[in-house]
This record gives C-alpha cells, sequence and structure tokens, in this order.
C-alpha cells in the first residue's frame, strides 16, 4: 500500500511537471473543463440548495398542500366550511389554513408601511414546528371570533423598522387600520407557508364567512400522521367529498378534494430542466474535446511510451501514468471552475426572475465540493481512458525508429473523427435548442397584449380601515385621487383598477347569463372580473369595440352595467349583438347588469397565454378596496412617480403607496423567465460551438502536422495549392457534415422535449434546423480553412529533407 501511495505521488509529480512544460495544451485544456465542470457544480449548487432548503420545517416528508379541483380539472382553494370536513379525516395529524393579504401598517411615530401579510390558523407555526424567537405564537384563544387583535412580525420588519427592540411584545400598531397588539417574532429566514412579514389569526379576516361554502379562497397545509401514506390520505379525502356532494350539491357537487407533496414552491420545472441537460451536454462536449487533445498529445509521446515499454514498464504502469495526467488535468479545471462557479452562482441568483426560483438561501457548502471532486475524477477518467489505452500499446520498434515519430494508425484517427463528429452533433442539439427559444421569444415580443405599455405608471394604492368602512368613503378617496393626479403636467388620463393585467392579481368570478340559465349555478364558467373607473380603458388605450365604455353617470345609484371582452362575446353570442344582454357576476344572487359595450382582449396572464372571458364594471358599483392607479403620461413616466405619490398623500398621508412601476417593465417581468431561460441556454450553446470549432480545429491542424511529409510529395508531383487547401478542408468538412447530420437527427426527436418552453414555434422548425446547420457547417469551415491554409504553404523540399 505504502508502495503504491508512493508510486501515485511520483506519477502526479511527473504529470505536474509535463503539463507545466507543454502551456498552451494545458492552458487550452484546463479552460475548456472549467468552464463545463463549472456548469455543472454552479446548477448543482442551486438545485441541491433548493431541494434540501427549501422546505426548512420539521420532518418535510409529511407536509401535505390541500385542494380542490372542479369537474373540468381547475384548482381550486378550500373554503372554511370545506376545512372543518377535511379536519375530520383521520390521516392527518393536523390542518392548518392560510389566506395572503397586503398589511398596511400605521403607527404615530413612524412612517406608514406596507408588508406582506397572511391571515393563518392559529395552529400554523405548531404545524410546521416552528417558534416564535421573541414572544409567543398564537393561542387557540387568539383564533376565535371577536379575539382580541393580535399579529406576529418576521425577522426583517422587527430589525428594519423597530430597531430588533426587545420590548416589541405589546406594542400596538394599526394593521389596515385596526390597532393590533404584536405578541411575536419569528426568526430570520422563516418565511413559510408563503413569503410573508406578518401574519394575522384566520378568525379576524375581514369578512370570513365559515359556513359559505362556494368561497374557495384559502391555501391548506396538513401534516399526515405517523404511518399514513399519500394514498391513504387521498382516499379518505375521496370520501368526505363524495359525501359534502350528496350533502350540499349547490356547492360541492363535483368537486374533489387532492392533496400533494408541499413543495415550498419549489420544483424542477421545465426551463431548469433544460439548464441541467444542456449544462450536462456542455460535459460530454468538453470530454471529447479534451479526449481529442490527449490523443493527439499520445501521438506525439509515441517514442516517450516505447522507450518506457522498452525499459522494462507495463501496460498498466503506462495506462495510471497517463491517467493521472488527465486527472490532474480535470482536478485543475476543477479548480477553476469552483471558482467560476462561485461566480456563476451568485450572477445566477441576482439575474433570476423572483417567481422561478426561491434562492435567497442557496451557497455553496461541502456537498458542492464533494460533487466538485467527483465530477473531476469522473471526467478525468472518461476522457482520458481512450488516450491511455491508445499509448499503453505502442508498437516499440516503429516508435523508436526516425520515421516512426509522430504517426497514428487508423484506428487512432477514427476515433478522433468520432469524437469530432460526438461533438458537433452534441453542439447542434444545443445550437438548436437556443435557436428555437430566440425564435419563441421573437414571436412572443411581437405579441400586443390588448393595450399600449408605453408611457404608462401602474401603483398600489389599497384604501381600507376604519376611515374606508364604508362604501362611499372608499370611493370618494379614488375619485378625489385621480382628479389630483390628472391635473399633475403631463398626465394624459388616469384610471384605478381592481386587477392590473401581467400585474400578477387575479379575481375570478362567476358568469350567469340571464337567457342561458343552468341547472347546477356551480357549472358556471367564470371571468376575470375587473372593477374599473371611467377613465381605466383610456388610460390603457384598451379600445372599445362596439357599444360605449363607462362615464361618470354609472354610478353607484344608476343601472347597474358591466362591459364584456371579445372573446367572452364571440364565445356566449357568436351571431348577436351581447350590447343590452344581462348577465350576473359572482354568485347567482347577485343582481343582474345590462352589458353597453364590448372592449379589446387583453392578455391578463402573460402573453403566452390567450385571453381569457373578461367582464368590466364600474367602481362605483362595485366598490374595492385595493385598487391599482394607471396613469398615462405624454413623457417618461417615472418623471411623475414622486409627485404621484404626493397627491395621493394629499388625500391620506396614512395610505400606503407602492409597486411603482412602468407597464413597460410589468411587461419585460412577465417574459423574465423566458428570456433568463433563453440567456443561459444561449451561453451554453456558444460555449459548445466553441469547444466543438476548437475541436476541428485541433483535429486538422495536427492532420496537417502528421501528414507534413506526405503533403510535401504531393506538392513534388505537381499538386498546386487549392488541392492541398482541399484536400484538408475536405476531410475536415466530412467530419462535420456527418456530425450536423447526426445533431439534426438528434436534434428532432431531443427538442420534442422543449414544446413546454416554446411559443408560436413547431419543435421541428424548419428556418431554424437550416439556419443552424448552415452556421455550425460556416463555423467548421473557418475551423478547417486556418489550418487548410498552413498546409499550402508548406515547403516541399523541407518536407523531403526531413523524410
Amino acid at each position: 500500500m505504502a508502495t503504491l501511495f508512493g508510486d501515485l505521488v511520483s506519477d502526479f509529480r511527473l504529470a505536474a511537471r509535463l503539463l507545466r512544460k507543454d502551456r498552451a495544451f494545458t492552458v487550452v485544456a484546463v479552460g475548456i473543463l472549467a468552464v463545463a465542470i463549472g456548469g455543472n457544480a454552479t446548477l448543482f449548487v442551486i438545485t441541491d440548495g433548493l431541494e434540501r432548503r427549501g422546505l426548512p420545517v420539521d420532518a418535510p416528508d409529511r407536509m401535505t398542500a390541500l385542494g380542490a379541483e372542479d369537474s373540468a380539472g381547475r384548482p381550486l382553494g378550500l373554503s372554511i366550511a370545506d376545512l372543518d370536513d377535511v379536519r375530520s379525516a383521520d390521516a392527518f395529524a393536523g390542518v392548518a389554513a392560510y389566506a395572503g393579504a397586503g398589511a398596511n401598517i400605521t403607527e404615530r411615530d413612524l412612517a406608514a408601511d406596507r408588508v406582506s401579510g397572511a391571515f393563518i390558523s392559529g395552529n400554523t407555526f405548531a404545524l410546521l414546528g416552528e417558534r416564535a424567537i421573541v414572544g409567543r405564537e398564537f393561542a387557540p384563544e387568539d383564533d376565535r371570533t371577536g379575539a382580541p387583535p393580535v399579529c406576529i412580525i418576521g425577522y426583517a420588519i422587527w430589525q428594519e423598522r423597530y430597531g430588533a427592540s426587545s420590548r416589541i411584545v405589546g406594542r400596538t400598531i394599526a394593521v389596515n387600520g385596526v390597532p393590533t397588539t404584536i405578541v411575536g417574532v419569528m426568526r430570520k429566514g422563516f418565511r413559510y407557508p408563503l413569503v410573508h412579514d406578518l401574519w394575522l389569526p384566520l378568525a379576524s379576516m375581514p369578512g370570513l364567512d365559515s359556513q359559505k361554502r362556494e368561497a374557495r379562497n384559502f391555501q391548506v397545509l396538513g401534516r399526515l400522521a405517523a404511518g399514513v401514506s399519500l394514498a391513504h390520505a387521498q382516499a379518505e379525502l375521496d370520501t368526505i367529498a363524495a359525501r359534502l356532494a350528496r350533502e350540499y350539491p349547490a356547492t360541492n357537487d363535483k368537486i374533489r378534494f387532492v392533496v400533494r407533496p408541499f413543495t415550498g414552491g419549489f420544483e424542477l420545472n421545465n426551463p431548469w430542466t433544460a439548464m441541467l441537460g444542456a449544462v450536462s451536454l456542455v460535459l460530454v462536449i468538453a470530454c471529447a474535446n479534451v479526449a481529442n487533445l490527449l490523443l493527439a498529445r499520445a501521438t506525439e509521446r509515441q517514442r516517450e511510451m516505447a522507450i518506457r515499454a522498452a525499459l522494462g514498464a507495463s501496460r498498466g504502469r503506462i495506462m495510471r501514468q497517463l491517467l493521472t495526467e488527465s486527472v490532474t488535468l480535470s482536478m485543475l479545471g476543477a479548480g477553476l471552475g469552483l471558482l467560476l462557479s462561485a461566480w456563476g452562482t451568485e450572477l445566477l441568483t441576482a439575474l433570476s426572475p423572483a417567481t422561478m426560483f426561491k434562492l435567497q438561501e442557496v451557497r455553496m457548502d461541502g456537498r458542492v465540493l464533494g460533487f466538485t471532486l467527483a465530477i473531476s475524477i469522473l471526467t478525468g477518467l472518461l476522457f482520458g481512458l481512450a488516450p491511455a489505452l491508445h499509448a499503453a500499446r505502442p508498437e516499440v520498434q516503429l516508435a523508436l525508429s526516425e520515421g516512426g515519430r509522430g504517426s497514428s494508425g487508423k484506428g487512432q484517427r477514427r476515433l478522433r473523427g468520432l469524437l469530432v463528429v460526438t461533438e458537433v452533433a452534441l453542439a447542434l442539439v444545443l445550437l438548436i435548442g437556443a435557436g428555437l427559444l430566440v425564435r419563441s421569444f421573437t414571436r412572443l415580443l411581437d405579441v400586443t397584449p390588448g393595450f399600449e405599455s408605453g408611457n404608462l405608471l401602474t401603483m398600489m394604492v389599497p384604501a381600507n380601515g376604519p376611515r374606508y368602512e364604508k362604501d362611499e368613503q372608499v370611493r370618494a378617496f379614488y375619485q378625489e385621487a385621480i382628479k389630483r393626479i390628472e391635473r399633475l403636467p403631463g398626465v394624459e388620463a388616469a384610471g384605478i383598477v381592481s386587477n392590473l393585467p401581467l400585474g400578477g392579481n387575479m379575481d375570478k368570478s362567476g358568469l350567469h347569463i340571464e337567457e342561458k340559465p343552468l341547472a347546477n349555478p356551480a357549472d358556471a364558467p367564470s371571468a376575470e372580473r375587473y372593477s374599473i373607473s371611467p377613465d381605466y380603458l383610456r388610460a390603457m388605450r384598451i379600445p372599445v369595440l362596439r357599444g360605449r365604455g363607462f362615464t361618470d353617470q354609472d354610478g353607484a345609484n344608476a343601472p347597474l352595467v358591466a362591459l364584456i371582452n371579445q372573446t367572452l362575446a364571440r364565445q356566449v353570442w357568436p351571431n348577436e349583438d351581447p350590447i343590452g344582454k344581462r348577465i350576473r357576476l359572482g354568485s347567482i344572487e347577485n343582481p343582474l347588469r345590462t352589458i353597453v359595450g364590448v372592449v379589446g382582449d387583453v392578455n391578463h396572464y402573460g402573453l403566452d397565454t390567450p385571453p381569457d372571458l373578461q367582464a368590466y364594471v364600474p367602481h362605483a358599483q362595485w366598490t374595492d378596496s385595493y385598487m391599482l392607479f394607471a396613469v398615462r403620461t405624454a413623457n417618461d413616466p417615472t418623471a411623475i412617480a414622486d409627485a404621484a405619490r404626493r397627491e395621493v398623500w394629499s388625500v391620506d398621508k396614512d395610505i400606503p403607496v407602492y409597486q411603482v412601476a412602468t407597464m413597460e417593465r410589468l411587461v419585460a417581468s412577465s417574459v423574465a423567465q423566458r428570456r433568463f431561460t433563453l440567456v443561459l441556454l444561449g451561453v451554453f450553446a456558444g460555449v459548445a460551438l466553441l469547444v466543438a470549432a476548437i475541436g476541428i480545429y485541433s483535429v486538422m491542424s495536427y492532420s496537417v502536422t502528421n501528414r507534413t511529409n506526405e503533403i510535401g510529395i504531393r506538392m513534388a508531383l505537381g499538386a498546386g495549392a487549392g488541392d492541398v487547401f482541399r484536400l484538408v478542408v475536405g476531410q475536415g468538412m466530412k467530419l462535420a457534415a456527418a456530425g450536423v447530420a447526426t445533431g439534426l437527427i438528434a436534434a428532432f426527436a431531443l427538442t420534442r422535449l422543449m414544446t413546454g418552453l416554446l411559443f408560436g414555434v413547431s419543435a421541428s422548425d424548419p428556418l431554424t434546423f437550416a439556419g443552424v446547420g448552415l452556421l455550425l457547417a460556416l463555423v467548421a469551415f473557418v475551423a478547417c480553412w486556418i489550418p487548410a491554409r498552413r498546409a499550402t504553404k508548406v515547403d516541399p523540399m523541407t518536407a523531403l529533407r526531413c523524410e
């Protein structure tokens, strides 16, 4: 054992000396490996970190997410009434509900603030195994109707707003205008079940109706009882749902309860899977390229290996030395790759869309180092095996002869050619994937969202609390704020809306048609419901296609009216004029509204999501207290942002104004994930293209060097420079053509997996396939052209003299 260890140390020392001597080769090989290993390490850091740290709760494998589905399989939340029945299931050790809601914090001595809040069941913290670091969690009596208002705040608010004061417990603050006592502070990093900074008991939620079964607005967490499987829990929920469907057919018919593992919001989605596949292909291409370089180097070292064999070195001993050199190369590449990974992880977390991943706690640790070490050793053995096998079989007499130096057999040439073909094929697959994403992204940007995003400022302005308990108080606030903003210089129009397109919020309401009643109201379709002021459509420049828009005469005491979008009109009244028809929005008990106009479709969820059924109602007739402003300006909208805030505060200084952004920014954010995927896959494809070009160049360059004598003889016998040029380029282009053909076949099969990432482009788009194939052929030609030009300059007399 000691002898083997000593031999390995000697091998590594010799490998280091040889690599230091051949610096050009070492720099190229280490650089290629560093990029490939670094990319794999970066994705491992994030994937491993999210999978392990994405759900920092006790026994995360027993945590589940509960919900419901309608007859069409559309996901729904649970109502409080349904929750009480689900709690009776023996499969769960505990069940807790939660609903996100913004929270306005106002205090006499501090500025008003807007934070992310949630109403949660009193047992939520116990269910997650969490304890307050200051004060206490909610007690059972806190989560009862009529209990004194209390709240628990997050670590960030405690630090930033209250300076980590130990006297925070017992302090009274106004939350949405309601005096509320702080009873506890949660630990740093606790942001579950959703990303929130303040928690309130569920029983204190305004408008909560525990008997209204159709109000399925709550997300639910469940902890499985010991020894209970997910399948058993689902079977028990199916039994409960069937019983409720019999007892409450009006609200629970065809409603199914579902239970799934709770992931904490992280899943390996299609874009991330594409990244893992791309970076793996880059590693394989890098291995093939370095193996090619080592094969060329092994041929040049045939005389050295022959001398070793003549002096008694066994085949195994020679192979061990050569594998040691390849592993040393990969270890150097891994060291540099770790540095690139550290930088890449920071860059990736900074550039990734906030909606894509939860990267706050991702960091490098011992697992990453272990993964990088393992992948470097495996990579070294992978790309070093073929060259080592070739070099360990030296033909001693031929290698020791003068003419045998630097020669290579047909077997080695075929292997090197096969490696080049593999590199080109894999690079083509990545390039076609990136090309499809580019085409898809271009098509996406060409989508007209149904409004004009330029020169449009948006901001969230909630009006709630004791001052706004009555609808007329809410309406008066917004009407006055709109008037003051409209008077600002450069403002062309200003309006308010309850749900801003591409803003991430939504309000689905049941759609009931007067002339087409349903036997079961629960089967009514849903429509996006927007509560708007009269000038909202003008501010957004959403066209009125038929009829009229809203006016100031559509007030609270006027006849109830509505606008519908073109898609709704086409689906419900395909061959009729919908003007004058009447609909109900929400519950079947709600009053009928007369349709007075048809407006253009708006992409609400994203540019890649077709418009849904949409209905608009006047804010004066359906008053919401969480409204977003849309302000159309003649010039840069950000120039009036501060002035718009001041106008709101001039009406009420305690109203928070937040989420201030241009509409162009919201549109850009809606495609951020696609852009992020495109950039990363494009980078990997570019690296693959560069590595493949290096592979072709190295093969052809070595071929020219190895065939110098042959080229000299050809030129001495009358071959011209053009003949030599065509010989060399033809040899390289044959390899490239074989790689392109193989890659096209592989890409045709593999790009089917990208269908979910594409928009408006087929996975077998002929323009992309042809364009990428021609691009790679052009790059291959350039890689062959340089060695071919050098071959044409061979001096026949010098070559023959060497012979």
